[in-house]
């Protein structure tokens, strides 16, 4: 991971999980607010200018994540993407109900400085819109982040929606003043939808596999820019030897396994072909054993070795090498190699794989450089 993509992924998602904590914190300060749960030490002047600070600051921390997750070199979000729903090539649905709840959130916002021109009632029934706003940005989250399935995301999520739920429920149930009806029929509905998202989000975003379902099977999200793809494609045709240039190509394949045999001993093997960019194929066999902490999704193995060939459908192990660094996270994949060229290593090539995995079948993207000697490694 390049330090510009790391930066991007990191403050995506810190920028994404702050916006939201500050988010809980507003609609819960207003659900408070229309309970009168306030005491003569802590005046409802402070209260209202304290939600409207918090309202306000998790907008900028949503404009931070928005501007993230744009710039991530990954994903490559166009413009339209980022604001239009549906639009996005990855996990589209889930992307646009962030994308809703964001304009939800600026609509709301923008009501309360027109209050004096819209009157108290337009504004009320506008700023109750703000619970459909949050509900929206959890169920975005939950299944478009990739910590959903770490445990202090799902903590977060958990713990913001049980309070926000157990506010609104006592808000509906036992009304603030006595001129106010109760709505025990809104404050069930409010309680068993709580109860469906939880079972929706143990057995979907929580799932092994859930990036294949949400993302319609279009792989890890990576985009390959197309002037690259096309510079690559036509710089590696007029080289000399296969993948003597850089490239850049999409990759599709499968994943087996082997074993675990008696002693334990695992063997993965990932065969897959190059296209759109540079055409080739590689083959990477991944050995270990069983009953040590590695990864996420591994089922408890540890890779000791790990070896990739690349080549052409003439000449398969045309470069040949070790793995370098293999890393998992929430169904992407990153495999880093030094690949030789014969037994006296003329050039090296360093490749990175990006993986979705689902019942075999991978797609990704693969990142070729080659070295000018062989010293260079990585």
């Amino acid at each position: 991971m390049s330090p510009w993509e790391a930066v991007t992924w990191d403050v995506a998602r810190a920028g994404g999980f702050t916006a939201y904590v500050l988010l809980g914190l507003s609609v819960a300060l207003g659900l408070a607010l229309t309970m009168h749960w306030q005491s003569w030490r802590w005046p409802r002047l402070i209260n209202s200018e304290l939600h409207n600070f918090v309202t306000l600051l998790s907008l900028v921390f949503t404009g931070i994540h928005v501007l993230a997750v744009w710039l991530d070199p990954f994903t490559r979000f166009g413009w339209s993407e980022v604001f239009i729903p549906f639009v996005s090539h990855y996990r589209p649905l889930w992307m646009a109900l962030g994308i809703v709840a964001l304009y939800l959130g600026l609509a709301i916002g923008l009501s309360t400085w027109l209050r004096p021109l819209i009157g108290y009632a337009w504004w009320r029934r506008l700023h109750a819109l703000t619970l459909v706003s949050y509900a929206l940005v959890t169920v975005h989250g939950i299944a478009t982040g990739s910590d959903t399935r770490t445990w202090w995301g799902g903590l977060i999520y958990a713990g913001s929606a049980l309070v926000i739920a157990g506010l609104l429920i006592v808000r509906l149930y036992k009304p603030a003043t006595k001129q106010a009806r109760a709505h025990p029929l809104w404050a069930g509905m409010t309680a068993g939808l709580v109860v469906m998202g939880a079972v929706w989000a143990l057995l979907g975003p929580g799932q092994p596999g859930w990036n294949a379902s949400a993302n319609n099977g279009n792989g890890s999200g990576a985009r390959i820019p197309v002037a690259a793809a096309a510079s690559s494609g036509s710089s590696s045709s007029s080289s000399t030897a296969p993948f003597g240039a850089p490239f850049t190509a999409q990759v599709q394949g499968t994943l087996s396994q082997s074993g675990p045999d008696s002693s334990g001993a695992v063997t993965y093997d990932l065969t897959g072909t190059l296209s759109n960019g540079a055409t080739g194929q590689f083959a990477l066999r991944m050995s270990g054993q069983q009953d040590s902490a590695f990864g996420e999704n591994d089922g408890g193995v540890t890779i000791t070795t790990a070896t990739m060939t690349l080549g052409t459908s003439d000449t398969p192990a045309l470069y040949q090498g070790q793995v370098t660094q293999l890393r998992t996270d929430d169904g992407r994949w990153r495999i880093t190699a030094t690949l030789g060229q014969g037994s006296a290593a003329s050039q090296t090539l360093v490749i990175q794989l990006r993986l979705n995995v689902s019942g075999g079948a991978v797609q990704g993207t693969i990142q070729g450089t080659p070295q000018s000697s062989a010293g260079s490694g990585l």
